[in-house]
């Protein structure tokens, strides 16, 4: 109890002794700011957020229209007409003989001017093809129209209405532009030529190897716009390929490997006066390539037969040949041309145009030969522009005259072509 004065006596003097609590700081005096102090910046404006768009996926594409909704939508297509054709100028050298037409020199082979057109209406291609030559004086080779028509499983069916190439023998035919050799063989020369008619094509479906062609001619020969005598020639062809594809009707080795074999038969009826002749074809041939090697084989046989001959008899002849003929391409593309190729060839062939009139002289067009002759060709682009040599070796096989002359004549003759052809 004596101490309880003195705690509260230490206690009241410790209070005492505190310094007093420091004042608030003053607020800063607004007049006496710093007159270069900039404002506060102003606070910063939140952007909203940019969400990227999705991009819907693409409709799905329309359904390719079926035949028959193609020819309602579109059912003519726009035409197109282009220019063809090609120049063949040639140089011969012959042996001199007392036979004529054996002049040497320079001389145009061909110079032929051809027009292409072509359309669509619905479902069938329309085309139209014009060949022309153009020397010594206009004369009109090929002037037809076609109409083609796709079936299904890679099969078709085409028809060709005008002047054109008559479906017998494969050397008849080649177009001379698409030529191993300079000149086509012999064969082709008792093969019917282009004729006034319809030609009907037909590719049989789900086996594209069979192709079967046949036609209806007036069979009076080229550039007759009538039927003379109202009687036809009747011409068809089988081909048969069971390798490879034969995509265009052309020799030497740029078609690829193949190898196709064909039958041709043909019947016409010609009449004069009182007297009819029958003429019957049969020829059949076969041509392939494979690796740089092509060649083809083909035989033809013409038999001719007289009625009504009246007083005036007429014997029955027959009329055949046969080529045989193979080239094989170096495999070695030539400068300067980056597709020069060289091919080497070689062809023998035989024609007997009459088996039954002996000839009237040497030199006789129908006077039997065999022909033996060698190739050298150049080709610059392809069948396009092409360089071609050839010697040809004659031998009579027809030795005697109808008054039992001698007919064998020196008659071999060195060939120089050159083709280019606007492709």
């Amino acid at each position: 109890m004596r101490r309880l004065p003195y705690l509260l006596l230490c206690v009241s003097g410790v209070a005492i002794a505190q310094p007093p609590p420091a004042d608030p700081p003053a607020a800063p005096d607004a007049s006496r700011a710093a007159p270069d102090a900039p404002p506060p910046p102003p606070p910063a404006e939140v952007l909203p957020a940019v969400v990227a768009p999705v991009e819907a996926p693409p409709p799905p594409a329309p359904p390719e229209p079926s035949d028959k909704e193609g020819e309602a939508q579109a059912p003519y297509a726009p035409s197109s007409v282009w220019l063809d054709g090609y120049l063949q100028p040639q140089f011969r050298f012959r042996q001199d003989s007392p036979a004529q037409f054996d002049e040497n020199g320079f001389r145009f082979a061909r110079a032929r001017a051809i027009v292409h057109g072509k359309t669509r209406a619905g479902n069938v291609d329309l085309a139209a093809f014009v060949e022309a030559e153009l020397q010594p004086t206009f004369d009109m080779v090929d002037a037809f129209v076609t109409a083609t028509r796709k079936l299904p499983h890679k099969g078709q069916v085409s028809l060709d209405v005008g002047q054109m190439r008559v479906p017998i023998s494969r050397q008849q035919l080649l177009s001379d532009s698409r030529l191993a050799f300079v000149d086509k063989g012999q064969v082709a020369t008792i093969a019917p030529r282009r004729d006034l008619g319809a030609r009907l094509g037909f590719v049989v479906p789900k086996l594209p190897q069979v192709r079967v062609v046949g036609g209806v001619f007036n069979g009076e020969g080229p550039n007759q716009v009538q039927n003379i005598n109202q009687k036809f020639l009747y011409a068809g062809r089988l081909e048969i390929t069971p390798l490879g594809r034969e995509t265009q009707l052309a020799e030497s080795a740029f078609g690829g490997h193949f190898l196709t074999a064909a039958v041709s038969v043909g019947l016409n009826k010609l009449t004069a006066g009182t007297r009819r002749e029958d003429v019957r074809y049969l020829g059949f041939d076969v041509s392939g390539s494979w690796k740089g090697i092509s060649g083809s084989f083909e035989y033809l046989d013409v038999d001719h037969s007289f009625t009504e001959a009246g007083a005036m008899t007429v014997e029955d002849y027959r009329a055949n040949g046969f080529i045989a003929q193979l080239n094989y391409m170096l495999p070695v593309k030539l400068p300067p041309f980056r597709q020069g190729r060289l091919e080497l060839g070689g062809r023998v062939e035989e024609i007997d145009r009459n088996d039954t009139v002996p000839i009237a002289q040497l030199g006789d067009p129908e006077q039997s030969v065999r022909e033996i002759t060698g190739v050298v060709s150049f080709y610059v682009r392809m069948h396009s522009l092409k360089v071609q040599l050839a010697f040809s070796h004659f031998d009579e096989i027809e030795t005697r005259t109808s008054v039992d002359e001698d007919a064998v004549y020196d008659n071999d003759q060195l060939l120089l072509q050159v083709t280019y052809r606007l492709e």
